[in-house]
């Protein structure tokens, strides 16, 4: 069968990466493409985001490309210009097979067949074996409905749900993503410390935290991983093929599993591979001497969710841990060399004044190269904080992710998901509150290689987004000053607002 696999395009997200030159590839759609490719299929991958390809332009690769079946990925932030894709699918090629994945659909399948008549099939939670075997099923004129992990529409217009499926236990069995079928080299991510051409990885699924906010809680808490030999050979790939010397890897926790990280560790040194990583982990998962086996290896940056400094935060969030720890696993990293950054939540829950100025204060006192502050919490669907909205009268119960998809005037930007704030601090005082905040060092190494890729880079920005560049500018010395001391930040007289707010 001929697929085409889409990252659908989305005006806002394409503008902001653009202007922070941080596209990153769609490594699920490049997953399944290898799978089919394994099975004979031919395939192609359309990643519409970062090549800026809009509808009209669509509509003519569609007819010239004519696939038998679209694969669209599908978030909740990005999901109305999915179901938008899908539309024009259906009017340029009728008789093409429409599927969507992704966390969204695996969520609310049902929200999205009721909503949007232009999807045929969902494949909820890991795509690879369920999408192949709807291909498979469907060409050999089967029974849909038998798929495990598809949800889909019968002849007579009914929907059906079929069993789950389980997990799939040897990642090792996976072929390495169809990185080929991408424009790698259009991307445009680097490496925050030297400034290294940069691309994504992903070695492990699953995630055993449960965080009331996040979709792992429904999509896959089982964790699976890639050996470190593995891992060392996609490495490898990565620089072999496309002379790319920086890594991302996107693991929800880097270093879950330690023992597994030493021994990729040593496997890099071992076959003397040079390239610089960054990592994501949480604050309880790590140890000095793991940090420096990792710093010796390559990694150059760890980047924490600390979440809150608010103890009372993070039990409502069931974080796990605690702001001791927040501040040990900080400072561990500062004493060993590896660049820092860190992410908070302020205006959640119930938070008032006080929690929100102390969270504040605390995490300004963090020594990071990188300090960012989101304003309220997204609810997205299957997750307890969807119910949790529900029951404290922030989302109704009749709650749909896909109604209104068809309003030209529901875009990215003002239909991303819905935000929980608290109601006890008014939102455009928490907005003022992250500017003055956000701290973002412009770290690099002091070379005249970073320092002519920044002047560049900036050159670039001015020329393309004036504005915002000035923007981002006159923001980064405001919050600059304000956390050295030079011009603290002024007290504010807080409003009273006891009603929740939700917002788009």
């Amino acid at each position: 069968m001929k697929v085409l696999l889409i990252n659908p395009f989305v005006e806002k997200m394409h503008l902001e990466l653009s202007y922070a030159e941080n596209f990153r590839p769609p490594l699920g759609l490049a997953y399944c493409a290898a799978v089919l490719r394994q099975h004979g299929h031919e395939v192609e991958i359309l990643d519409a985001l970062v090549q800026g390809i809009r509808f009209p332009k669509l509509r003519k690769l569609l007819a010239k490309k004519r696939p038998d079946m679209v694969g669209l990925s599908t978030y909740s932030p990005t999901r109305y210009e999915c179901f938008r894709t899908a539309q024009v699918v259906k009017q340029v090629l009728p008789d093409a097979i429409v599927v969507t994945g992704g966390p969204h659909v695996s969520a609310v399948p049902e929200d999205t067949l009721d909503e949007v008549p232009h999807v045929d099939y969902c494949v909820r939670g890991e795509g690879e074996e369920g999408l192949l075997e709807l291909i498979t099923v469907l060409g050999e004129g089967g029974d849909p409905s038998l798929v495990a992990n598809v949800s889909g529409r019968r002849e007579d217009g009914t929907v059906f749900h079929a069993c789950d499926r389980a997990n799939i236990q040897d990642l090792d069995a996976l072929p390495h993503p169809s990185r080929d079928l991408m424009p790698m080299r259009q991307y445009g991510t680097r490496m925050p410390s030297t400034m290294n051409l940069a691309t994504t990885l992903l070695t492990s699924r699953g995630c055993p935290a449960r965080c009331t906010f996040c979709t792992r809680d429904w999509f896959s808490r089982e964790t699976r991983f890639h050996s470190p030999e593995r891992m060392a050979d996609e490495v490898e790939q990565i620089i072999t093929d496309y002379g790319i010397r920086g890594i991302i890897f996107q693991d929800d926790t880097f270093t879950l599993n330690k023992r597994r990280i030493r021994a990729f560790c040593e496997e890099i040194q071992r076959r003397e591979l040079k390239f610089d990583w960054l990592a994501t982990t949480r604050v309880d998962c790590i140890k000095p001497d793991l940090l420096r086996e990792m710093k010796a290896a390559g990694c150059k940056v760890l980047t924490f969710g600390a979440e809150s400094m608010n103890p009372e935060t993070l039990r409502w969030l069931k974080k796990g841990f605690n702001v001791d720890q927040v501040r040990q696993a900080v400072e561990w990293c500062n004493e060993i060399g590896l660049t820092v950054r860190c992410s908070y939540l302020i205006g959640i829950g119930e938070e008032t004044e006080e929690q929100v100025m102390r969270s504040v204060r605390l995490a300004r006192e963090l020594k990071v190269s990188k300090l960012k502050a989101n304003v309220g919490l997204s609810v997205y669907p299957g997750t307890p904080l969807y119910e949790m909205a529900m029951d404290a009268g922030v989302l109704p119960r009749d709650y749909s992710y896909a109604r209104g998809w068809d309003d030209p005037e529901m875009r990215y930007g003002n239909n991303e998901t819905p935000r929980w704030y608290t109601p006890h601090v008014p939102v455009e005082r928490l907005l003022k509150l992250r500017k003055e905040t956000e701290v973002n060092i412009l770290f690099t190494k002091p070379s005249l290689r970073t320092v002519v890729h920044r002047t560049r880079k900036f050159a670039r920005r001015f020329r393309r987004h004036p504005a915002e560049t000035v923007r981002h500018v006159s923001q980064f010395a405001s919050s600059f000053l304000a956390r050295s001391g030079l011009r603290p930040p002024k007290p504010a007289v807080m409003a009273e607002d006891d009603s929740p707010r939700v917002g788009a």
